[in-house]
């Protein structure tokens, strides 16, 4: 029992009323006469007959009541003297992580509602409280939250918000001093085993995995109070999907995990666009944590349209967790998002190469490269007195802070190198786009490329091409064509000319024995007037006895575009008639059936769009293995035995194709075997000059696609004849998001347009001479038909020496 001291004394003072009436001089109020001394038991107080105790008792409840109110006055005063008087304070909160070794991560600490999570995390709760309340910043501390668990590095790994308040004029100090890391934990660790005992391992924990950043009071709201959590973990070839339509809140939040030996790779495939001006109550964000710290996003997305051309983007993180969250506007229907991640082995990044020739990009290109990276390559020419020339093809990588007048954040830094190692002659760093004109520049016989990558948001990297020369040997190893480019030595006087001058196929003799064709190729003479057409140029087949040999069949480019048949959907389309188009493929993929369109430009090659080929969460469209091309049919699932089959051999996507960009959004495919032209299988030509079209051309677009937005696949090949549209009106329309290898094709009222499934396929215009020709291909476009949105197509003309070069096929 609490007793109080022996020598406490109680002195009451009470203050007269203002309307108690005066006294005459010399008397004196009973109740404050001093020589009163009577105590609380005598039956006498004062004076006054103490005949009834109970209206004693009364008398001083009466009293207390009256000086309680005055005693509340003076309380609150005197804390409102002392909040004006001390300086103001602030709360803010520490998220952070820590490693502790000789404990593993289980299932159950995934779920937070697992009693297993629920005793781990009030365990590590009230070891921060003893941490941080044993320590000077224990009058700051207020709490701990751990938020999740994941597999660290050498052990578990803990998330958790730890939450302090300061005076505003020592509040940095406070920060600062929340954020440093101790050199070692020598409490008590708490270990929760599978048999539910709790035990504890007392031992020092080095620290050098515990990571500490000051955050808001957003981050943890969003994780702790009122997002809706989704808890996923995948492992080798097992994809995970992450869908949300129609969302009933306004935060969702998924956290991803995959083994420590690997990293996330995150596939955004459709997210929908927001009003303008909302990006704070509607965005999506990536982190390299499984907290949102803003110092940890990899990504951030606003206003993105909604686009059938998945997928959006590709994220990678720099370990194996990541954080998605959603935040959407409550009041606006249909909100959608659907990606998936998927566990990817973590690669080393930098090296040493002795090389004629080669390539060089970010880690994980074409995806985005991942969070806090630094990565160290040096190229030498194989020979002395040879140097290198360097080609920067994409260069896309955080740019630096504003005002800032150097690289900051991410940089990719090219230095000349001497043999001694010393950094000398020409260096540069780049963060940013730049001009065609400087791309390509020359180097000594060696060169450092250092890439950094700070922790936040991350793009899509760099892409290098590299070349040893001399200016003796301009194009070692190599055939140097007259405008000086450089091709490999197989390719020349192999029938075709790889050149844009066609100087490899100049000055090409045939052995004895064998017969010259027109362009230089040289064929044995038993295989001339075979009617196969080997050649190439079919000129084997000329001068046979006065007549031409090659079979129907077998036509010569030179008779491409044309259909063979008379003029007798697609969104706002109509059925074709069979042969109308004989270019049209159907790529196709086992049970998915068709996938995308493509286009016959040569005997063994289809041309079509490089977001075809991209893997999903469960098929690798990237292996040739996977996919069939289907030519001259009609009706889908419907074959006939006009009907050929082809698989693929290569597949070859353009070096620049920016996935969230669309941009050079196109693929090259090499058949197994060759075709033969029938008059349902034919190749549509390819133009070679630019501006062969001009604004208004009435063309063509063709595929199986889906008949409206959101709708079901064509059963037969649809046709909608379709606008070439202004590409200044077309880049207003969809905010300066086309590029000059775009163009755009529709009726800008709406109602028709390509759509979902038409992918890869022909956009064909009618030119010179009744041919049809490749004008464009279908890439992308906002939703499908839509008022002001016309389909968007890949410009075959600003790729055509591309596409040449691919083939080497003389155009």
């Amino acid at each position: 029992m609490f007793s109080f001291p022996q020598k406490r004394i109680s002195v009451i003072y009470t203050i007269p009323a203002v309307d108690e009436p005066s006294l005459a001089p010399g008397q004196v109020s009973e109740i404050l006469n001093p020589s009163s001394q009577q105590f609380l038991g005598d039956k006498k107080l004062l004076g006054q007959p103490c005949f009834l105790p109970l209206w004693t008792l009364l008398s001083y409840k009466r009293c207390l009541l009256g000086v309680l109110p005055l005693l509340s006055m003076v309380a609150i005063f005197m804390w409102a003297l002392y909040r004006s008087l001390s300086p103001a304070s602030t709360f803010f909160y520490v998220g952070g992580s820590i490693d502790i070794p000789n404990m593993s991560y289980t299932c159950d600490l995934e779920n937070p509602e697992s009693p297993k999570f629920r005793l781990q995390a009030e365990s590590f709760q009230n070891y921060f409280a003893e941490l941080y309340g044993s320590s000077a910043l224990g009058k700051y501390y207020l709490k701990s939250v751990i938020a999740a668990f994941s597999e660290g590095t050498n052990g578990l790994r803990v998330y958790y918000w730890n939450k302090f308040w300061a005076p505003k004029n020592i509040e940095q100090y406070v920060k600062n001093s929340a954020t440093s890391k101790p050199k070692k934990f020598n409490k008590l660790v708490p270990l929760v085993f599978s048999s539910d005992e709790v035990d504890s391992l007392e031992e020092d924990i080095d620290l050098v995995t515990m990571e500490h950043f000051v955050s808001d009071s957003r981050g943890f709201d969003m994780t702790v109070k009122s997002a809706i959590s989704f808890d996923l973990y995948a492992k080798p070839g097992n994809n995970r999907t992450l869908i949300l339509a129609n969302p009933k809140k306004s935060l969702y939040q998924w956290r991803l995990r995959v083994p420590p030996s690997c990293v996330v790779r995150l596939i955004v495939l459709t997210l929908n666009r927001a009003p303008p001006g909302s990006c704070v109550s509607h965005r999506l964000s990536a982190y390299d944590f499984l907290l949102p710290l803003q110092n940890k996003v990899i990504a951030r997305w606003c206003e993105i349209p909604v686009s059938w051309s998945p997928p959006i983007m590709h994220l990678t993180s720099s370990s194996n967790v990541m954080l998605v969250t959603a935040s959407l506007d409550r009041e606006r229907e249909n909100n959608l998002f659907k990606a998936y991640f998927q566990a990817i082995p973590k690669i080393a990044c930098g090296g040493r190469f002795t090389s004629w020739n080669g390539t060089l990009s970010s880690p994980y290109y074409p995806s985005y490269y991942p969070p806090n990276i630094d990565c160290n390559w040096i190229i030498r020419a194989p020979r002395p007195g040879y140097k290198l020339i360097l080609n920067i093809l994409v260069i896309q990588i955080q740019e630096q802070s504003p005002g800032s007048t150097n690289c900051d954040k991410d940089w990719l830094e090219i230095d000349e190198v001497s043999m001694a190692h010393f950094f000398c002659g020409y260096s540069a760093r780049y963060c940013k786009s730049i001009s065609e004109g400087s791309r390509k520049k020359e180097y000594g016989s060696s060169v450092a490329i250092n890439f950094h990558s700070d922790e936040v948001v991350t793009q899509k990297g760099f892409y290098i091409e590299y070349r040893a020369f001399s200016h003796t040997d301009p194009c070692p190893k190599q055939f140097r064509c007259m405008d000086r480019t450089c091709v490999p030595l197989w390719n020349q006087c192999d029938g075709w000319k790889y050149c844009p001058d066609g100087t490899d196929e100049q000055r090409c003799g045939c052995d004895s024995g064998e017969a010259s064709c027109g362009n230089g190729k040289c064929q044995h003479v038993s295989r001339k007037c075979t009617g196969n057409g080997i050649c190439g140029s079919d000129s084997d087949e000329n001068d046979c006895k006065g007549e031409r040999t090659l079979p129907r069949p077998q036509l010569s480019m030179l008779n491409c575009g044309r259909n063979q048949m008379k003029k007798t959907r697609i969104v706002g389309g109509k059925d074709a008639a069979s042969g109308r188009w004989p270019w049209q493929v159907s790529l196709q993929t086992g049970m998915d059936g068709h996938i995308c369109g493509a286009s016959v430009i040569a005997n063994k090659w289809l041309i079509s769009a490089a977001h075809c080929f991209l893997n999903s969460e469960s098929i690798r469209y990237s292996t040739p293995s996977v996919w069939k091309a289907y030519l001259g049919l009609q009706t889908i699932h419907r074959n006939s035995k006009q009907v050929l089959m082809r698989s693929i051999k290569r597949i070859i996507l353009h070096p620049r194709y920016d996935q969230s960009a669309s941009d050079y959004d196109i693929a090259m495919l090499e058949l197994e075997a060759p075709l033969f032209f029938t008059n349902l299988i034919h190749p549509i030509c390819l133009p070679t000059k630019p501006k062969v079209f001009s604004y208004s051309t009435i063309c063509y677009v063709t595929g199986w696609g889906a008949l409206k937005e959101n709708g079901e696949p064509a059963r037969t090949l649809q046709e909608a004849k379709v606008k070439i549209i202004n590409h200044n009106v077309c880049n207003k329309l969809y905010e300066a998001s086309i590029t000059p290898r775009m163009l755009c094709a529709g009726d800008l009222s709406g109602g028709i347009d390509s759509c979902q499934g038409d992918s890869g396929g022909p956009l064909a215009c009618l030119g010179r001479e009744n041919k049809w020709y490749l004008t464009g291909i279908v890439s992308w476009g906002e939703g499908c038909a839509r008022r002001g949105r016309p389909g968007v197509y890949t410009r075959v003309t600003a790729l055509s020496d591309w596409i040449q070069q691919q083939m080497n096929l003389q155009i």
